[in-house]
């Protein structure tokens, strides 16, 4: 019986001699590794997804400072008026924000609000699989990200491991695919092979893997594979390091990106890859923490506030690059907050939230009016913006893919790009 990739992989890899520890990135991708790689077109649009993971509280993201439902809802954890940074005559944005509320006022933050999906799923597994795969029904259908299909939409990117980066350690859902490979690759520092050598030693050793990959054999179609993906690691991590080498530091340093934010490094490291000519079409990088049951006022105020200046930080490093009209960065959280407060100072798992999307090429402003506080499902906020129709407006709009292609249906775009 012929054996599959799939299970060549479960079955388990082992690799002997030389002292090599194979990198995770080839333990996470190698089942999705395609013979030939496309280059695809440098210098296009690029998208940062940023996954706020833990469930954010939307209604103290963007707050209904007019709503007086809203004190009454949250009387220890309501955030004032006065304190605010009001975006318009009835929103405005945690004080936490004040430098994204900067770049809104600017016009390069489209603010979605009351962003959910039908029949909302309260578990943080199963709704960010929902958001990941962009399919509600994914039990119905086969676990493929909505980023991943894409690429497989896409002719100039498949087969092109470094066509999706994720700053991490582990590869999210939405790039699953069982055709396009893509990477994952920590601080983009250390990635690629580790030796037990130093120096002359290591140089030996890594010159040896160099040989032994890059001989073809007919050995068996398993040896192939394994050859492939070793060049595949060898050749991305060869691109990864020249960009982060031709990057622009001067406009890293003047960015100034802040200190202790568990975003801004990821960020950052980005911004110099993009700097840095690496053929990338979707990056993807994630900060959580927002599961926020007990004491969330001064936990859930850091949290957007680390968002807010990290991307503040971002976009100010793009701009000095020339880059800036190429990117376009969109949130998003698996789910939103009941709107009731608890008993903890807390908030607990609800439904419909929000969404932003930033950069120059977006059309700032707010879109979809607020959920009403009098008008609640079981305790939550009312969805009316799908989710989907904010990827299909990324999908059609500025990665230039047809969106139906991709989430299987066709969804009403927003005018924010």
């Amino acid at each position: 019986m012929a054996t599959t990739r799939r299970e060549f992989i479960q079955n388990g890899l082992s690799f002997v001699s030389l002292g090599v520890a194979m990198p995770t990135f080839l333990m996470r991708t190698a089942e999705a590794v395609a013979a030939d790689a496309n280059s695809g077109t440098n210098g296009g649009k690029i998208l940062v997804v940023i996954e706020m993971s833990g469930g954010n509280d939307g209604l103290n993201t963007v707050i209904p400072f007019t709503d007086a439902e809203y004190t009454k809802l949250r009387p220890n954890i309501g955030i004032a008026a006065k304190d605010l940074v009001k975006i318009d005559a009835k929103l405005g944005l945690n004080p936490g924000m004040k430098s994204l509320g900067q770049l809104y006022e600017q016009g390069h933050v489209a603010v979605v609000n009351g962003v959910g999906y039908p029949n909302p799923n309260r578990s943080h597994f199963q709704s960010m699989d929902i958001w990941q795969t962009g399919d509600p029904n994914i039990t119905a259908r086969e676990r493929t990200g909505w980023i991943a299909r894409y690429f497989d939409a896409d002719g100039h990117y498949k087969g092109n491991p470094l066509s999706g980066v994720t700053l991490g350690s582990t590869l999210p859902l939405a790039m699953w695919s069982q055709t396009s490979p893509v990477s994952v690759i920590g601080n983009g520092q250390d990635f690629g092979f580790g030796t037990n050598g130093a120096g002359a030693n290591k140089f030996k050793q890594m010159e040896t893997m160099r040989a032994l990959y890059a001989e073809g054999t007919v050995a068996s179609s398993h040896a192939e594979f394994i050859r492939n993906v070793g060049q595949e690691v060898y050749s991305s991590t060869a691109e990864i390091k020249t960009a982060l080498k031709g990057s622009d530091n001067k406009a890293t340093i003047e960015a100034k990106y802040p200190n202790n934010n568990p975003l801004a490094p990821r960020l950052q490291t980005i911004a110099k890859l993009i700097g840095g000519g690496l053929n990338t079409r979707v990056y993807y990088a994630n900060i959580g923490g927002f599961d926020t049951h007990a004491n969330q006022p001064n936990q859930h105020s850091y949290l957007l506030g680390a968002v807010a200046d990290a991307i503040a930080a971002f976009q100010r490093d793009l701009a000095l690059q020339g880059r800036d009209k190429d990117v376009i960065l969109m949130t998003f959280s698996e789910f939103g907050r009941r709107v009731k407060e608890n008993a903890s100072a807390g908030t607990d798992h609800g439904a419909a939230s929000v969404m932003f999307v930033v950069g120059k090429g977006v059309q700032g402003g707010s879109y979809g009016g607020y959920p009403s506080l009098g008008d609640l499902d079981d305790g939550d906020l009312k969805f009316h913006t799908d989710f989907r129709s904010v990827y299909a407006t990324v999908l059609d709009r500025w990665l230039g893919t047809p969106s139906n292609k991709v989430l299987g249906n066709q969804f009403t775009p927003l005018k924010f790009i």
